[in-house]
């Protein structure tokens, strides 16, 4: 089938009426106790990565797929991974500006027990890495405006190069390693000079902001997914566009690009996941994959199947050319983000506002955040097996009515200065109110 140079087309739209039946993923993949972030696989095809709200990563092997090892070492959520050339490193980035070097064959062999390498310098959270094709650079985009570049043998910064006016999203390098590319909050994917580290020319000015971008020049194109829903397929020669997918406005948040089989994937923040073929730009598959925003997606190239990271705890494989395809009218069951049945506004605010870090579980492992089963009368810090900010533990804060309501109105920067915990502030006195009545029931 030929397309027009321009589509703006609601293939969401057409595919929930044909295909009305709903079906389940293939495999979920069981591992984090948080939101999972980040998602890379292995050059040699036999290793998965994940990267979570939960402070960790997971190694992941395939055939079958069962989770390995999990490596803690960040001090906040880890977006962002990708394993060296030779598949010996696992870089990790997260929210608390750090960059991390695992080895991977000491970290499988010693069950994960081991220290990474830190690389610091970066003022911002880091979003996306890439590594060299000699694995001797990596460079890191990061929120604080900057791409960091970094010798990995000799664990250092060599520059932080400034363009971007504003936090930095998404990084590439060209196929001979000529040009490093990036983009941004201000809408620009940059090319920069790889060898003289310097800032060439904007090759995209977009106005929005680019999430993730794919540049082919051998194929000769430019495709990017902007904040307010745009997908965009130019030519890098002559500029001309050649798709553009603009009917919902829901930001694209994640891509991933297959040149092997010509397959190319962008996932929004509605959990919408649509695939491309590169050949003619023509349609290969758009459904609803998860419940709320699809942060990172991967295809295997074995076989073709799916992996996509969201809300969930867990990983969401699909094999997307199954027949008829598996389309989702109504994704997923319900989880704690999104509860269907009827309930409390109490329970919703906890849902809503401290679920992703908390369980309320005596039991309650994998969270970014400790256990809240009996924290009402607990001194702040003190649960036992939980790594607490040395803020916290120095707090002598006592978590009962008043304390926890003045955490939600106040926000924990200003009452418990310097902790992890993320700043959650809720305005509406009910909803404090609420959330501190069904915390106390549910927590006994």
């Amino acid at each position: 089938m030929k397309y027009k140079s321009i589509i703006t087309i609601s293939f969401y739209l057409f595919f929930n009426i044909i295909f009305l039946s709903s079906a389940i993923a293939i495999e979920k993949l069981k591992a984090h106790g948080g939101p999972v972030k980040g998602l890379t696989i292995s050059n040699d095809q036999k290793l998965i990565a994940s990267a979570s709200f939960d402070y960790s990563a997971v190694l992941w092997g395939l055939n079958p797929t069962k989770d390995l090892v999990t490596l803690i070492g960040h001090d906040a959520a880890v977006n962002t991974l990708k394993f060296s050339p030779d598949n010996s490193i696992l870089a990790t980035g997260g929210d608390d500006n750090q960059l991390l070097l695992w080895n991977v064959k000491k970290s499988l062999l010693l069950e994960g027990e081991i220290e990474p390498i830190k690389l610091l310098g970066h003022k911002g959270k880091i979003v996306d890495l890439a590594f060299s094709k000699d694995g001797k650079k990596l460079f890191s985009a990061s929120w604080d405006g900057t791409i960091g570049v970094w010798d990995v043998n000799e664990k250092r910064n060599i520059k932080f190069m400034k363009g971007h006016k504003g936090p930095v999203y998404s990084i590439q390098l060209n196929k001979d390693e000529t040009k490093i590319f990036s983009s941004g909050a201000d809408g620009k994917i940059i090319e920069w000079n790889s060898k003289k580290l310097e800032y060439v020319v904007p090759i995209v000015e977009n106005g929005w902001g680019v999430s993730v971008f794919t540049v082919d020049e051998e194929k000769d194109f430019i495709t990017f997914g902007s904040t307010d829903g745009i997908i965009k397929v130019q030519s890098i020669k002559g500029q001309k566009e050649l798709l553009r997918i603009a009917e919902d406005r829901i930001p694209i948040l994640s891509s991933f690009y297959l040149p092997k089989k010509n397959m190319l994937s962008y996932g929004n923040a509605k959990g919408r996941i649509i695939l491309l073929n590169t050949l003619d730009w023509s349609l290969i598959r758009d459904f609803s994959a998860v419940n709320g925003p699809v942060w990172d997606n991967l295809i295997l190239e074995s076989d073709s199947s799916l992996f996509v990271a969201g809300l969930d705890d867990f990983i969401t494989r699909w094999h997307i050319f199954d027949f008829p395809p598996q389309i989702l009218e109504k994704p997923g069951p319900a989880r704690r983000f999104h509860p269907n049945k009827e309930i409390s506004n109490g329970e919703r605010q906890f849902a809503r506002k401290c679920s992703v870090c908390h369980t309320l579980r005596a039991d309650g492992k994998k969270r970014a955040g400790p256990s809240l089963h009996k924290v009402f009368g607990r001194e702040a810090g003190t649960l036992e097996g939980y790594v607490y900010s040395e803020a916290l533990i120095k707090s002598k804060i006592v978590w009962n009515e008043n304390s926890i309501s003045k955490l939600f109105e106040d926000g924990p920067d200003k009452v418990t200065p310097g902790t992890k915990m993320p700043i959650q502030k809720m305005k509406n006195k009910k909803d404090r109110l609420d959330l501190v009545l069904f915390l106390k029931e549910a927590t006994k």
